[in-house]
């Protein structure tokens, strides 16, 4: 299924990107997830995070009212985790997302810092939303606009 889905977004992606002659990469985080081993994981890289800097960020503040699942708790982990094997990969050293996702670019910063003692930047984009200002998604409804 994660595989089916990577080649559907690559199709998606070439409309706007030229992946030949290795002009652009897409790089499946699966390839470096799946055999991931959890114990050394949470010594290696979950080491570097405090839970109270965590709940702090502003993507957990909002969930926290809900509840936040354990899997959700770990996003931002595995999202710093990702940028972390990018950069050793394919060196990159920029992360760009909505700014829904700043915090856990910043966790990926970080991360590379104090493991590597490498410097790396996040930048983030305006989401789009619906008309009553929530993040564009399948269940959203309304006219789309860009919030400045």
């Amino acid at each position: 299924m994660i595989d089916h889905n990577v080649e559907c977004i690559k199709k998606q992606m070439q409309k706007f990107i030229d992946f030949s002659d290795d002009k652009a990469i897409l790089a499946n985080n699966a390839d470096w997830l799946r055999n991931l081993n959890y114990i050394e994981f949470l010594r290696d890289v979950g080491e570097h995070f405090s839970v109270n800097r965590m709940l702090a960020a502003e993507c957990y503040k909002s969930r926290m009212e809900n509840g936040l699942s354990f899997l959700e708790f770990n996003y931002m982990i595995m999202q710093a985790y990702d940028f972390y094997v990018l950069n050793h990969k394919y060196n990159c050293t920029m992360q760009l997302g909505g700014d829904d996702q700043w915090s856990n670019m910043i966790a990926g910063v970080e991360l590379l810092r104090r493991k590597d003692r490498k410097s790396a930047y996040a930048m983030t984009c305006t989401l789009l939303t619906n008309s009553e200002g929530k993040k564009m998604g399948p269940t959203a409804k309304g006219a789309y606009v860009v919030r400045p």
